[in-house]
Formats: structure tokens, C-alpha cells, sequence
């Protein structure tokens, strides 16, 4: 049976040097990491996406639901400086943590189920993964910024 695609996206997620440059693509640039990570993921088992593809899930609803975990990463942010001190507000921060993975988790979820299942989530197509990756992550991205998550997928 196929792994779910958040959990592929978690395992991908958790290779060495990924979760730092998600990290620093995110912050700095604002890719948007979980429909990144798809769009790599799905272009590994082969299946290519098109700018009209992209355009289609922002309007069927993707977009709306990324605000909603992007929202809950912000009050975590900013809980950040006041859990140092205060046991409440770290419960709180744990909390909004929680509610966050939950929020993305239903996202990729809602996503996974407009993609269809994988041909083959194994495939190895280097190349579609890379062009996936660039639709999502914009022309004006460096691919020397996304090679890590590249190299990651080629294991």
C-alpha cells in the first residue's frame, strides 16, 4: 500500500538538510513547503504538473486552506519569545503546535484526494520533480535553493 501523502511528505521532510532549506525557502522567499513537497513528490512517481493544474487547486481551495495552518504558525511564532517563561503560554505554544500539524495534515489530505493516487510513488523521474518544483517555487527561485530537496528525493 502506498503511503499517504502527508506521510511522505514528513519523510522527505525529515532527510538530512531539508527541513532546514523548507525552512529557510519559507521564511525568506515564501514558498509555500507542503504544496512544494507534493508537487517534488508527485513528479518522483512520474506525474507532471502543469501551470493550469497549479492555478486549478489555489482555486479549488488550496490556498484558503494553507492560510489556515500559515495562521496557526504565525501564534506559535509568536508565543515563541513568552513560552521561554511562562509554563502556560508553552502548553499553549505545544497546543497551537498541534492544531497546526492537524490544519496541515487536512490540507495535504484535501489535496492528496484531487491528485488521485501516484502512479508510482517510486519512479524516480528526477526531472519531473525538478519541474514541479520550479512551477511552485517560481522562476525567479534559485535552483540551487531547491537542489537539497532534489538530492533528498534522489536519496
Amino acid at each position: 500500500m502506498t503511503p499517504d501523502l502527508f506521510a511522505r511528505i514528513s519523510a522527505l521532510y525529515a532527510r538530512p538538510g531539508v527541513a532546514e532549506r523548507c525552512l529557510l525557502l519559507q521564511d525568506e522567499f515564501g514558498l509555500d513547503v507542503s504544496l512544494a513537497l507534493s508537487a517534488a513528490l508527485d513528479g518522483w512517481a512520474g506525474r507532471p504538473w502543469t501551470a493550469s493544474d497549479l492555478a486549478r487547486l489555489r482555486a479549488e481551495g488550496w490556498d484558503e486552506r494553507a492560510r489556515i495552518f500559515r495562521a496557526l504558525r504565525r501564534a506559535r511564532e509568536l508565543a515563541k519569545p513568552l513560552a521561554a517563561t511562562d509554563t502556560g503560554m508553552a502548553r499553549l505554544r505545544r497546543k497551537i503546535l498541534q492544531d497546526e500539524l492537524q490544519a496541515e495534515q487536512l490540507a495535504v489530505d484535501w489535496l492528496a484526494a484531487r491528485l488521485g493516487p501516484p502512479a508510482d510513488p517510486d519512479t524516480g523521474s528526477a526531472a519531473t520533480a525538478a519541474a514541479n518544483l520550479r512551477l511552485v517555487a517560481g522562476e525567479a527561485l534559485p535552483q540551487t535553493l531547491l537542489e537539497p530537496i532534489l538530492a533528498a528525493l534522489r536519496g
